[in-house]
């Protein structure tokens, strides 16, 4: 029985922290006036080679 109260406690922890999280990213988000489609996708092999390039310097 006292694990099932732990576990539920947990699992509301863990919801918690990620609808904290979310709301700072918004706040962020508003502050830096960041609009989605400005957002700009970069791919994994992109980030690859910059990040050989930069360790090549």
């Amino acid at each position: 029985m006292p694990w099932i109260i732990l576990v539920i406690l947990f699992v509301l922890y863990v919801i918690y922290s990620l609808s904290t999280i979310k709301h700072q990213l918004k706040l962020i988000v508003k502050h830096l006036d960041v609009k989605e489609k400005e957002i700009v996708k970069i791919s994994d092999e992109e980030i690859e080679k910059e990040l050989e390039d930069e360790s090549s310097k």
